[in-house]
């Protein structure tokens, strides 16, 4: 007979392999998607197409307070994806990206923000609709964001969470930024005026003017103008790492789920049947 405390532990590792097998059904997605569209520097754009290219990021209009979020640097910041974090006290990681020792950070909330941006390629111009994303993972936006308040701001366990900020289906390393709460007073809703600026932060990952950039998804056409979204039959993939570096995610990812459903199914084994 199972016990009580068999049976929690068993409930645990079901949660983690269904986390797992879901995390890889995305990836099978996504990896289909690109077997399935090879790269095309000058595609012949309908409406309903799928596509797969690589350009020059434009940007029209910056993203909502991208001026304070990145470094001045890095150019007119079309959109980005971000995550409001506490510290996760006695957790340190390796940001691989700033080459850097840092604390441990918990999400508990994630959004992107856009302005008007596109990417060119050999003269045709196609501009990047985020909606697809912003419905499948439910996002935040930070002008509705409450920063202080103990029950929105807990952060889950991460095989109950579906943030954008780990989504599967984009890949950005060329332009960071961070800051602490406080310093977007005036946009997010602070729940006290003497919250500590460790004690919240806000880090962005963008899509700048100049940079190269994977896209990935369906054309819509509205006007002579067209636009690459996410649907049902495609999903939206974006890279400033390339196709390449977006497949070795992909992989890698792979890998790590793949070994967290074998473990997680082994400890049932183990421990409870």
């Amino acid at each position: 007979m199972v016990g009580l405390g068999e049976a929690l532990l068993g409930v645990v590792f079901v949660l983690v392999m269904l986390w797992a097998l879901h995390r890889l059904s995305v990836i099978v997605r996504a990896t289909l998607a690109l077997w399935g569209t090879p790269t095309d520097d000058t595609p012949k754009l309908t409406d309903g197409q799928q596509v797969a290219v690589e350009g020059q990021v434009t940007v029209e209009e910056s993203a909502a307070v991208a001026d304070r979020l990145f470094d001045a640097a890095d150019g007119p910041v079309g959109a980005y994806i971000w995550h409001a974090w506490t510290p996760d006290t006695g957790r340190n990681t390796y940001d691989f990206d700033r080459g850097e020792l840092r604390g441990g950070r918990n999400t508990f909330a994630a959004g992107i923000e856009a302005g008007k941006l596109g990417v060119s390629t050999h003269g045709k111009q196609l501009s990047i609709d985020f909606d697809w994303l912003r419905e499948l993972y439910d996002t935040d936006t930070l002008s509705d964001l409450d920063i202080g308040d103990p029950v929105s701001n807990t952060s889950l366990p991460t095989f109950v969470t579906r943030h954008l900020w780990d989504s599967i289906y984009i890949s950005l390393e060329t332009a960071i930024g961070d800051c602490p709460a406080t310093q977007l007073r005036d946009v997010v809703n602070l729940r006290t005026d003497d919250i500590s600026a460790d004690a919240y932060g806000i880090e962005a990952r963008g899509i700048s003017a100049g940079q190269q950039l994977f896209i990935l998804g369906e054309v819509k056409e509205h006007n002579d103008e067209y636009t690459v979204t996410g649907t049902d039959q495609t999903p939206l993939l974006i890279a400033d790492t390339g196709r390449s570096g977006l497949v070795s995610q992909l992989w890698w990812r792979a890998l790590k789920y793949a070994l967290a459903l074998i473990s997680a199914a082994g400890l049932f084994t183990l421990f409870v049947l």
